[in-house]
């Protein structure tokens, strides 16, 4: 078989390996400049790099097909040219080798070792291949009488540097050590079956690597599929490295579904805590911390019993059982303060007109329903929001220094202290078990301390903010695992009349 003949059927092969990693996942070609080294019988085996005087340029093209984040595929066809001759030209060979090898190429820019994105990565190669060869003595500078022509095996193995460019385009050197398993190539034949003792050559190189077909990213978020590890994440969803969407409080509910992405939750609340275990989140219910039922807003249903510290009030008068002398006045009615109806002779002014005389109106210049002593009522998107603004105050690790992303939601909260004019707010700090009872309880107090110092900075007066720090004395959840020591670490707001 002719040299011509050999050109024409490995440049087909190239050509369908190119088709073929065209429609894979990520493919990339390569150019590179070679020259070789020649370590053999006519050197003494002498392993020299770049020490002899007679170079002659290669030439290699190479594909890659990415295989995993440690390995690619790799395919290369070279052409290389080595001539050697002794000091005294009295003996030599000029080599000329045409190659196809398969490579297994391990990446060190793996996410592991480095960064998959490396500016500058180390790689190994270990491949076989096919060879044809043809060379010829090599005397005082001149070719003379053919050696050896013909197809022979080859193994090979090497190292490099690649030197990232962009995205698409890589610069790489190279060398690897090529070993023809044949070894009269340079006239010399010790004989025998030890491969080892075969004349070598090593090819250097330098070149650029293109992507060819770069790895799609099929659900747009910035992440190729071939490194995404949750490909169907919607359209404007904000992920991580992996692809995956956002968990800031790690519960499992990603952020854009997550109701309390601040605070981990249960996932059949959409990511919510439920601190008295009732099926209602603690944004939705009313008694947080009272078992109650769905249909009454997480809160006990008014004739149920009374443990668990509820106090009920069974006719709605605004006085506790516990404490009505009149347990069963008409819904509506006007009571005093042990919850019977006031004498006739009493003061029954009512200056705002709410139909609760100021004798007993909580709120005397302010609107008022009966059923809440004549003050207005706190709305519930009102109550929702000051337990939203719970999750968003957050403060610098182990210190009573509020971060600046907590701004935005304490100013809600002056906004709505404003709107209730007739109420005061109770800031209370809680902490986890970790760290000592005092460290703990000094901590929530200094943390609430600065929490009323930056509302009173806002203009609310401080003898309306009532600032207490619980320490670690009131956990709402186990302090065993991570989950709970987060929901345990928190500052709760309640407006409250005194």
């Amino acid at each position: 078989m002719g040299y011509t003949n050999i050109m024409k059927y490995v440049l087909s092969f190239v050509f369908a390996l190119c088709v073929v990693a065209s429609s894979g996942q990520s493919s990339y070609i390569g150019f590179s400049g070679t020259v070789n080294d020649y370590t053999g019988d006519l050197n003494g085996n002498h392993f020299g790099l770049f020490r002899y005087k007679s170079y002659k340029p290669g030439i290699a093209i190479s594909l890659q097909q990415y295989g995993s984040p440690f390995f690619n595929f790799m395919e290369t066809l070279s052409y290389d040219w080595v001539q050697y001759q002794n000091d005294a030209k009295t003996a030599g060979v000029d080599a000329q080798f045409l190659s196809l090898d398969f490579q297994l190429k391990y990446k060190f820019d793996n996410g592991y070792q480095l960064r998959e994105d490396a500016g500058v990565a180390p790689f190994l190669l270990l491949g076989a291949g096919g060879t044809y060869l043809k060379s010829h003595q090599f005397i005082n500078g001149t070719s003379v009488a053919g050696i050896a022509e013909g197809v022979k095996a080859n193994l090979l193995a090497g190292l490099g540097l690649t030197f990232r460019i962009n995205e698409t385009v890589s610069f790489e050197i190279a060398s690897k050590v090529y070993m023809p398993l044949y070894d009269g190539w340079d006239g010399i034949t010790k004989g025998g079956n030890d491969i080892w003792a075969n004349d070598i050559y090593v090819q250097h190189s330098a070149g650029l690597v293109f992507g060819i077909n770069k790895s799609p990213d099929s659900d747009g978020d910035g992440v190729r599929d071939r490194k995404d590890q949750c490909p169907g994440t919607p359209r404007g969803v904000a992920v991580d490295s992996r692809g995956c969407p956002q968990d800031w409080d790690n519960d499992g509910v990603p952020d854009y579904l997550d109701r309390c992405p601040r605070v981990a939750g249960s996932k059949i609340l959409d990511g919510c805590p439920d601190r008295d275990h009732d099926f209602v989140a603690d944004i939705d219910d009313a008694c947080p911390d009272v078992p109650g039922l769905v249909s009454n807003h997480g809160c006990p249903d008014n004739n149920s019993n009374r443990n668990n510290n509820y106090d009920p009030d069974s006719d709605g008068d605004g006085v506790p059982d516990s404490r009505d002398k009149c347990p069963n006045s008409p819904r509506g009615s006007v009571v005093d303060a042990t919850g019977c109806p006031p004498a006739s002779t009493e003061d029954n002014t009512d200056t705002d007109g709410d139909g609760v005389p100021d004798r007993i109106d909580r709120c005397p210049n302010t609107p008022g329903p009966k059923s809440n002593r004549g003050c207005p009522e706190i709305s519930a998107e009102v109550k929702k929001r000051l337990k939203f603004a719970t999750r968003g105050i957050y403060f610098e690790t182990a210190k009573a220094i509020i971060k600046p992303e907590s701004y935005p939601m304490l100013n809600e909260v002056v906004d709505i202290i404003n709107q209730y004019p007739d109420y005061d707010l109770r800031v209370s700090g809680h902490t986890d078990n970790v760290g000592g009872d005092s460290y703990n309880m000094e901590l929530s107090q200094a943390r609430v301390d600065a929490v009323k110092r930056y509302l009173s900075e806002k203009g609310i007066s401080a003898s309306r903010l009532d600032a207490i720090g619980y320490g670690k004395t009131r956990p709402v959840a186990t302090n065993s695992t991570a989950v709970g020591r987060a929901l345990n670490r928190r500052v709760e707001l309640e407006l409250f009349l005194k």
